[in-house]
């Protein structure tokens, strides 16, 4: 089959995907306090112990504030700097603030720009609550590229990845066979694994060069989004 007449579909996720989720984390951080901290591992055991608490969180077993709470001080005591409630909380609500001036890079919308001149279906699924997320959404302003009936955002549904059920919903809305869906996002455990039993292809955003587990497959991994764009323009090219 000609690329004039195969119809690829490409999903994408939203954190460190469609935006480095460091960038504002990092300034939360230095607008707030004066003590040195390794702002890489802070921000990757952040993600670790938010994914700890995820369920906990989303059962109401810990209402939000706990849940930034807990994600933020654990992540700060694991590198030796004790932060209190208020000050864990403050942090979290001057993230949130700066996720309000969230921007894609330019590479990231070459990408969409690609997919879009080029008829590649397009679409977005996400964790997390729907305010929240819809929130980002709008922030990047993805609508200029996907449509909105291709967001999936998993607090709307009650489902979250990797539970296979959030990825049929998205094959669903795009009306494509399995081996033409391409799933890019950066969580092994909610991206990768999710995608792969959903039968699509998944490419790992590797921002932080972290080990493959051997367990786990890939269909490609990028170690930024300017090694994503090459990828999606030799999958066209086929």
């Amino acid at each position: 089959m000609s690329k004039e007449n195969r119809m690829i579909g490409l999903v994408f996720d939203v954190d460190d995907t469609l935006y480095e989720q460091i960038v504002p984390f990092e300034k939360a951080y230095k607008n707030l306090f004066n003590m040195d901290i390794d702002m890489e591992k802070f921000y990757l055991l952040s993600r670790y112990y938010s994914d700890v608490k995820f369920e906990a969180s989303r059962n109401g077993e810990m209402n939000m504030d706990e849940y930034h709470i807990y994600r933020i001080q654990e992540a700060a005591k694991d590198l030796g700097v004790y932060l209190s409630d208020e000050e864990a909380l403050n942090m979290q609500k001057e993230y949130k603030k700066n996720q309000q001036k969230l921007q894609m890079s330019n590479i990231t919308i070459s990408i969409l720009e690609f997919a879009k001149e080029n008829n590649i279906k397009l679409g977005i699924i996400t964790n997390g609550p729907s305010k929240h997320q819809w929130y980002k959404v709008k922030a990047l302003g993805v609508e200029r590229w996907i449509n909105k009936d291709n967001i999936v955002v998993s607090g709307d549904y009650d489902i979250n990845k990797p539970d296979v059920r959030i990825f049929e919903i998205m094959q669903e809305k795009l009306q494509l066979p399995n081996d033409s869906l391409y799933y890019v996002g950066d969580s092994l455990e909610n991206d990768i694994v999710g995608a792969n039993n959903a039968g699509w292809k998944a490419i790992w955003i590797n921002r932080y060069k972290k080990k493959l587990p051997e367990n786990v497959d890939t269909y490609k991994i990028a170690e930024n989004n300017d090694e994503l764009f090459e990828i999606i323009k030799k999958i066209f090219e086929k």
